[in-house]
């Protein structure tokens, strides 16, 4: 037979069959890495909100989370489709509302991920010590500072490691967040054990307020401010279409489905699992405190202590702190790429051809050096954290509600509820120095990004097309 005969055809399916399959596999590999830091959320979410709502109202404050977080979910499903080269929020946002307010968003984008990886490690330190791994040496007052630094600068080191491997890096993060998924499911199906309630610790210093009395308007306040406590939840969406920039050499339809399934995944696993957590909150009045995470007492009411699958659970619950590092670290690399091809950033930020490990090096180790300047306490930065976060989503759905009207996409209106739950969230927020100080680094760092895009000509490649 010739070249073009049976034979040809035949390897010529094959090969484009492996192709298909091997960009499933991507996607989903993809979609495992980014998913890693939202898929932890509903545990701090739910603990923050507690402390405000108290049991009695803890259920139907997180269903207006979910709610929240399924409206904000439409806004970066349009982006995602519309926008899948890395450009994200910010593509929008140039296109709808102009320069200015797109170089805040990157900005502000920049600061979301680079504390995504700094808090994520500093929360791998805490559980961790929490499960005594420590140096073992006696520095007197130092000595938990110091075991926190080092455990810091091994995590750092082991998340660079594995993100050095690439795209095997990538598979190895996104076994690690599937493997949690899984797990973390399969416990929301169990019942709780006979007798939980003695297995349980008693956390006498922690107060959850008693708002079983509140009715009316009060009661409303009590919910809508709890909820900005819970908006911890909608992490993840802009890290789903920001780290895309890595992704170009994949066709269109396989960039959407990585952009927009990441959104999808968070939204479903993330309601399914946090109405589980918080009827379960509520019906055992779970108390939890530094060292009883919401995490280990929703486990502890399921799993029994010593089994297989709760050992199982710890194992996978370090690695997806890992997967989360990482998926800060793709995202902010992906956002410094496209400023960098925009020429809104100096090219020595990226390497805009190939593999851009220079950009995800330079986002990790500024999260290291962050994470060591605040002694790895999750607490601390994630104060600084909320804020970047709720700019980003302020101006991204900003752009998408003026771009449903200007299209008459008229689904998109549904992101209005979440614009407006966010800009009253970030007002809450404002009160705090925190803020202050988030808000006008990202001013400071959009007044250099413009004036550096307008030197280098102006370049709209890569924020519209």
């Amino acid at each position: 037979m010739g070249e073009n005969g049976p034979g040809a055809d035949t390897a010529t399916k094959g090969t484009r069959q492996r192709g298909v399959i091997s960009l499933l596999i991507a996607i989903f590999a993809y979609i495992g890495l980014i998913v890693s830091d939202p898929a932890t959320s509903p545990f701090y979410a739910i603990e923050s909100a507690l402390g405000t709502v108290g049991y009695s109202l803890i259920v139907p404050t997180m269903l207006f989370v979910i709610a929240v977080a399924a409206s904000v979910s439409l806004g970066y499903i349009a982006i995602g489709i519309r926008f899948n080269k890395g450009e994200g929020g910010p593509g929008l946002i140039y296109e709808m509302l102009g320069v200015n307010p797109a170089m805040l968003a990157a900005a502000s984008l920049i600061q979301d991920f680079v504390l995504t990886d700094a808090i994520t490690m500093a929360a791998t330190v805490a559980a961790l010590v929490s499960r005594g791994y420590t140096f073992g040496l006696d520095l007197g007052v130092y000595t938990a500072l110091i075991d926190r630094l080092g455990l810091a600068l091994i995590v750092g080191l082991a998340v660079a490691v594995v993100m050095r491997f690439g795209e095997k890096g990538r598979y190895i993060f996104a076994f690690m967040t599937f493997g949690f998924m899984a797990l973390v499911l399969y416990t929301v199906c169990l019942p709780t054990l006979p007798n939980v309630l003695e297995l349980m610790p008693v956390a006498h210093d922690v107060h959850i307020p008693d708002t079983s009395q509140l009715t009316g308007l009060s009661m409303i306040v009590v919910l809508l401010f709890g909820a900005v406590r819970g908006f911890a939840l909608l992490t993840g969406f802009e890290a789903s279409v920001a780290g895309l920039s890595h992704e170009e050499d994949k066709p269109r339809w396989a960039r959407i489905a990585m952009g927009v399934g990441t959104v999808i995944a968070v939204l479903v696993f993330t309601s399914i699992v946090t109405y589980d957590i918080a009827a379960t909150t509520k019906t055992l009045e779970l108390e939890p405190s530094h060292k009883n995470t919401l995490f280990n007492l929703w486990t502890r009411s399921k799993l029994l202590p010593g089994s297989f699958v709760e050992r199982l659970l710890t194992l996978f619950s370090i690695g997806i702190l890992l997967s989360g590092a990482a998926s800060g670290a793709v995202a902010g690399s992906g956002m410094l790429r496209t400023l960098v091809r925009s020429r809104a950033l100096p090219s020595v930020l990226s390497n805009p051809h190939g593999t851009d490990y220079r950009s995800i090096f330079v986002v990790h180790g500024s999260a290291v050096l962050l994470t060591l300047g605040f002694g790895a306490n999750e607490l601390k930065i994630v104060a600084f954290y909320a804020i970047s976060v709720l700019v980003g989503f302020l101006l991204s759905l900003s752009a998408a509600v003026k771009f449903a009207f200007y299209t008459r996409t008229y689904y998109l209106m549904l992101a209005i509820p979440g614009l407006l739950m966010v800009a009253f969230a970030l007002a809450v927020n404002m009160g705090r120095y925190e803020g202050w100080v988030i808000i006008g680094l990202g001013v400071v760092m959009a007044y250099y990004l413009r004036k550096k895009w307008f030197a280098g000509g102006k370049q709209p490649i890569n924020f519209s097309h």
